[in-house]
Protein backbone atom coordinates (compact mmCIF):
# COMPACT_ATOMS: atom_id res chain seq x y z
CA UNK A 1 0.00 0.00 0.00
CA UNK A 2 1.08 3.24 -0.90
CA UNK A 3 0.79 6.39 0.11
CA UNK A 4 1.76 9.67 1.72
CA UNK A 5 0.49 10.49 5.19
CA UNK A 6 1.11 13.47 7.47
CA UNK A 7 2.33 11.95 10.72
CA UNK A 8 3.22 14.56 12.82
CA UNK A 9 -0.07 15.73 12.61
CA UNK A 10 -0.94 12.55 14.51
CA UNK A 11 2.05 12.50 16.96
CA UNK A 12 4.39 10.24 14.88
CA UNK A 13 8.17 10.35 15.02
CA UNK A 14 10.36 8.55 12.40
CA UNK A 15 14.49 8.73 12.30
CA UNK A 16 15.60 9.54 8.80
CA UNK A 17 15.88 6.55 6.14
CA UNK A 18 13.53 4.01 4.87
CA UNK A 19 11.44 2.33 7.69
CA UNK A 20 8.78 -0.53 7.47
CA UNK A 21 5.97 -0.12 9.43
CA UNK A 22 3.17 -3.50 9.85
CA UNK A 23 -0.03 -3.89 8.25
CA UNK A 24 -1.83 -2.96 11.56
CA UNK A 25 0.08 0.31 12.42
CA UNK A 26 -0.75 1.02 8.43
CA UNK A 27 -4.07 0.62 8.77
CA UNK A 28 -4.62 2.54 11.97
CA UNK A 29 -2.86 5.58 10.08
CA UNK A 30 -5.49 5.25 7.39
CA UNK A 31 -8.63 5.31 9.38
CA UNK A 32 -7.32 8.09 11.26
CA UNK A 33 -6.40 10.13 7.84
CA UNK A 34 -9.76 9.35 6.82
CA UNK A 35 -11.43 10.71 10.16
CA UNK A 36 -9.29 13.76 9.52
CA UNK A 37 -10.78 14.21 5.86
CA UNK A 38 -13.98 14.00 7.09
CA UNK A 39 -14.14 15.97 9.59
CA UNK A 40 -12.39 18.46 7.21
CA UNK A 41 -15.48 18.18 4.98
CA UNK A 42 -18.02 18.47 8.09
CA UNK A 43 -16.70 21.44 9.36
CA UNK A 44 -16.25 23.18 5.51
CA UNK A 45 -20.14 22.39 5.12
CA UNK A 46 -21.10 23.69 8.98
CA UNK A 47 -19.03 26.56 8.13
CA UNK A 48 -20.70 27.20 4.92
CA UNK A 49 -24.32 26.62 6.13
CA UNK A 50 -23.50 29.03 8.86
CA UNK A 51 -22.46 31.88 6.11
CA UNK A 52 -25.65 30.97 4.38
CA UNK A 53 -27.77 31.03 7.78
CA UNK A 54 -25.74 34.27 8.45
CA UNK A 55 -26.75 36.34 5.27
CA UNK A 56 -29.93 35.07 5.28
CA UNK A 57 -30.43 36.57 8.55
CA UNK A 58 -28.83 39.82 7.39
CA UNK A 59 -31.61 40.30 4.45
CA UNK A 60 -34.11 39.27 6.78
CA UNK A 61 -33.07 41.91 9.58
CA UNK A 62 -32.14 44.17 6.27
CA UNK A 63 -35.81 44.08 4.56
CA UNK A 64 -37.40 44.01 8.16
CA UNK A 65 -35.51 46.90 9.13
CA UNK A 66 -36.94 48.18 5.06
CA UNK A 67 -40.54 47.44 6.06
CA UNK A 68 -40.20 49.28 9.41
CA UNK A 69 -38.91 51.94 8.07
CA UNK A 70 -41.55 52.46 5.13
CA UNK A 71 -44.08 51.48 7.97
CA UNK A 72 -42.90 54.70 9.89
CA UNK A 73 -42.86 56.85 7.13
CA UNK A 74 -46.29 56.18 5.92
CA UNK A 75 -47.46 56.39 9.57
CA UNK A 76 -45.83 59.86 9.61
CA UNK A 77 -47.52 61.21 6.36
CA UNK A 78 -50.91 59.63 6.99
CA UNK A 79 -49.93 62.03 10.75
CA UNK A 80 -48.83 65.13 9.36
CA UNK A 81 -51.59 64.70 6.48
CA UNK A 82 -54.61 64.43 9.16
CA UNK A 83 -52.45 67.71 11.21
CA UNK A 84 -52.80 70.16 7.55
CA UNK A 85 -56.28 69.15 7.17
CA UNK A 86 -57.08 70.28 10.87
CA UNK A 87 -55.27 73.31 10.53
CA UNK A 88 -56.78 74.44 6.96
CA UNK A 89 -60.33 73.99 9.09
CA UNK A 90 -59.26 76.11 11.38
CA UNK A 91 -57.27 78.40 9.04
CA UNK A 92 -60.96 78.06 6.78
CA UNK A 93 -62.89 79.44 10.01
CA UNK A 94 -60.32 82.48 10.88
CA UNK A 95 -60.62 83.69 7.21
CA UNK A 96 -64.79 82.99 7.32
CA UNK A 97 -64.61 85.24 10.46
CA UNK A 98 -61.60 87.41 9.26
CA UNK A 99 -64.36 88.15 6.19
CA UNK A 100 -67.43 88.65 8.50
CA UNK A 101 -66.10 91.02 10.73
CA UNK A 102 -64.75 92.76 7.85
CA UNK A 103 -68.75 93.27 6.27
CA UNK A 104 -69.64 94.14 9.43
CA UNK A 105 -67.32 96.68 9.95
CA UNK A 106 -67.93 97.91 6.57
CA UNK A 107 -71.49 97.79 7.10
CA UNK A 108 -71.52 99.77 10.12
CA UNK A 109 -69.53 102.57 8.44
CA UNK A 110 -72.79 103.43 6.80
CA UNK A 111 -74.99 105.96 7.46
CA UNK A 112 -78.61 104.74 7.63
CA UNK A 113 -79.46 107.30 4.84
CA UNK A 114 -76.53 105.39 2.63
CA UNK A 115 -78.02 102.27 3.73
CA UNK A 116 -81.12 103.44 2.22
CA UNK A 117 -79.65 104.10 -0.78
CA UNK A 118 -78.00 100.97 -1.47
CA UNK A 119 -80.84 98.77 -1.04
CA UNK A 120 -82.97 100.99 -3.46
CA UNK A 121 -80.47 100.79 -6.12
CA UNK A 122 -80.42 96.82 -5.86
CA UNK A 123 -84.08 97.23 -5.91
CA UNK A 124 -84.22 99.54 -9.10
CA UNK A 125 -81.51 97.37 -10.89
CA UNK A 126 -83.49 94.07 -10.39
CA UNK A 127 -86.61 96.29 -11.57
CA UNK A 128 -85.06 97.14 -14.51
CA UNK A 129 -83.53 93.76 -15.61
CA UNK A 130 -87.11 91.75 -14.67
CA UNK A 131 -89.16 94.44 -16.84
CA UNK A 132 -86.25 94.74 -19.98
CA UNK A 133 -88.54 93.59 -23.03
CA UNK A 134 -87.16 92.05 -26.12
CA UNK A 135 -88.00 92.44 -29.77
CA UNK A 136 -88.06 89.36 -31.79
CA UNK A 137 -87.35 90.06 -35.56
CA UNK A 138 -87.07 88.28 -38.56
CA UNK A 139 -82.84 87.75 -39.48
CA UNK A 140 -84.32 90.46 -42.57
CA UNK A 141 -84.86 92.64 -40.52
CA UNK A 142 -82.69 92.20 -37.30
CA UNK A 143 -80.00 94.82 -38.71
CA UNK A 144 -82.26 97.92 -39.56
CA UNK A 145 -84.18 97.69 -36.24
CA UNK A 146 -80.94 97.74 -34.18
CA UNK A 147 -80.04 100.13 -36.05
CA UNK A 148 -83.41 102.13 -34.81
CA UNK A 149 -82.36 100.81 -31.50
CA UNK A 150 -78.62 102.02 -31.74
CA UNK A 151 -79.63 105.78 -32.93
CA UNK A 152 -82.40 105.99 -30.06
CA UNK A 153 -79.97 105.14 -27.48
CA UNK A 154 -77.10 107.43 -28.45
CA UNK A 155 -79.60 110.33 -28.08
CA UNK A 156 -81.51 109.21 -24.58
CA UNK A 157 -78.44 106.62 -22.90
CA UNK A 158 -81.20 105.89 -20.09
CA UNK A 159 -83.05 104.31 -22.20
CA UNK A 160 -82.00 100.55 -22.58
CA UNK A 161 -85.37 98.96 -22.50
CA UNK A 162 -85.88 97.35 -25.21
CA UNK A 163 -83.03 94.46 -26.88
CA UNK A 164 -83.69 93.49 -30.25
CA UNK A 165 -82.73 89.76 -31.31
CA UNK A 166 -82.67 88.12 -34.52
CA UNK A 167 -85.66 84.39 -34.30
CA UNK A 168 -85.10 82.16 -37.11
CA UNK A 169 -88.95 81.14 -36.89
CA UNK A 170 -90.17 84.42 -37.35
CA UNK A 171 -90.25 86.24 -41.41
CA UNK A 172 -90.64 90.03 -42.04
CA UNK A 173 -93.07 91.87 -41.08
CA UNK A 174 -94.11 89.48 -38.05
CA UNK A 175 -92.53 90.63 -34.32
CA UNK A 176 -92.68 89.43 -31.27
CA UNK A 177 -92.65 91.56 -27.84
CA UNK A 178 -91.47 89.81 -24.83
CA UNK A 179 -91.59 90.92 -21.34
CA UNK A 180 -91.89 89.58 -17.80
CA UNK A 181 -95.46 89.71 -17.81
CA UNK A 182 -96.27 88.84 -20.83
CA UNK A 183 -95.64 88.23 -25.06
CA UNK A 184 -97.24 89.77 -27.78
CA UNK A 185 -97.33 88.90 -31.74
CA UNK A 186 -97.59 91.49 -34.26
CA UNK A 187 -97.44 92.53 -37.75
CA UNK A 188 -94.83 95.58 -38.07
CA UNK A 189 -95.23 95.95 -41.72
CA UNK A 190 -93.59 99.09 -43.17
CA UNK A 191 -93.72 101.28 -39.80
CA UNK A 192 -89.84 101.16 -39.16
CA UNK A 193 -90.25 105.00 -38.37
CA UNK A 194 -93.37 104.63 -36.47
CA UNK A 195 -91.26 102.06 -34.21
CA UNK A 196 -88.82 104.64 -33.74
CA UNK A 197 -90.60 107.76 -33.06
CA UNK A 198 -92.33 105.70 -29.75
CA UNK A 199 -88.95 104.60 -28.98
CA UNK A 200 -87.81 108.38 -29.10
CA UNK A 201 -91.18 109.28 -27.34
CA UNK A 202 -90.02 106.75 -24.54
CA UNK A 203 -86.63 107.90 -24.32
CA UNK A 204 -87.91 111.53 -24.27
CA UNK A 205 -89.59 110.88 -21.61
CA UNK A 206 -87.60 108.73 -18.92
CA UNK A 207 -84.73 112.35 -20.03
CA UNK A 208 -87.65 114.55 -18.67
CA UNK A 209 -88.73 112.57 -15.64
CA UNK A 210 -84.81 112.67 -14.91
CA UNK A 211 -84.60 116.43 -15.11
CA UNK A 212 -87.26 116.79 -12.65
CA UNK A 213 -85.95 114.66 -10.22
CA UNK A 214 -82.91 116.49 -9.68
Amino acid sequence: MVGTYRLAEFGFRLASGAHLLRRADVETLETAVALVAAAEQRAAAIEASAADAFEAERRRGYEDGLAAARLEATERLLAESLTLDQRLDEVEGELADLVMQGVRKLVAEFDERAKAESMMRAALAQMRREKKAELRVSRAQLGELRAVAERVRAEFPELQLVDVLGDDTLQSPNVVVETAIGRVEGDLGRAVGDLERALRGVGALRAQAREEAR
